[in-house]
């Protein structure tokens, strides 16, 4: 399904008077506590309907910014999902943390990065390992990404890596990963521990076959 506008969506909240253990409450009853802060801003304890975040969240992309109206004010605020924490069992959603962004200034971010292609080195039977999860880009509000795509055909034998560095970012995306760290390598297949022991076997009869050899040819010469 398609991502939405951003621009099109307004996440309707409103202000939060319940703090500490007491936001129980507000989710038994349906909602989501959480607070919004920015730069050189105190920070503002709101709360949402979870089906209202729902609704927005699922039709747009992790990153982006969101138009925001507190207790039904005309006037909305850009935000950004900063923080999200759920229960570790349920997954269940406990706390939001909404970032009030300036549109014209570069702010820090995490991105999701997501294996796409086949690579040579698994039809010949070994494994692409996945060994990064997440970029930190600097970019400005409206154009950092959620999602970069990593194009592991390149790995086209065992021990070939993406780094960082390969990377293909969209115009105006800094990347602030160090660009040595590897996000993707082909390793070869893994010898089982049956062909180990198989491997290890046939060398030690090779030995003592070598060894029988030695012996025999020594008792022919004394003859």
């Amino acid at each position: 399904m398609p991502m939405s506008d951003a621009a099109e969506l307004v996440l309707q909240a409103k202000s939060r008077a319940v703090l500490g253990k007491r936001v129980k409450q507000l989710r038994r009853s349906g909602l989501v506590p959480g607070n919004v802060y920015g730069r050189g801003q105190e920070s503002r304890a709101i709360q949402a309907d979870l089906t209202e975040i729902q609704r927005v969240f699922g039709e747009v992309d992790r990153n982006a910014v969101v138009s925001m109206s507190i207790d039904g004010a005309s006037e909305t605020v850009p935000v950004v999902l900063r923080e999200v924490q759920r229960h570790p069992v349920t997954r269940r959603l406990l706390h939001l943390d909404f970032y009030q962004v300036d549109l014209t200034r570069a702010i820090h971010s995490e991105c999701r990065l997501v294996l796409t292609g086949e690579s040579e080195a698994v039809s010949m039977g070994g494994t692409v390992v996945q060994s990064l999860e997440a970029l930190m880009l600097e970019a400005l509000p409206a154009t950092m990404p959620s999602v970069i795509e990593v194009d592991i055909s390149v790995l086209e034998d065992f021990g070939h890596s993406v780094l960082v560095r390969d990377l293909e970012l969209p115009e105006g995306v800094t990347v602030l990963t160090d660009g040595a760290v590897a996000v993707a390598t082909a390793l070869a297949p893994r010898v089982t521990e049956e062909e180990e022991e198989a491997e290890e076997l046939a060398a030690e009869e090779a030995l003592a076959e070598a060894a029988e050899g030695e012996e025999e040819g020594g008792e022919e010469e004394e003859e």
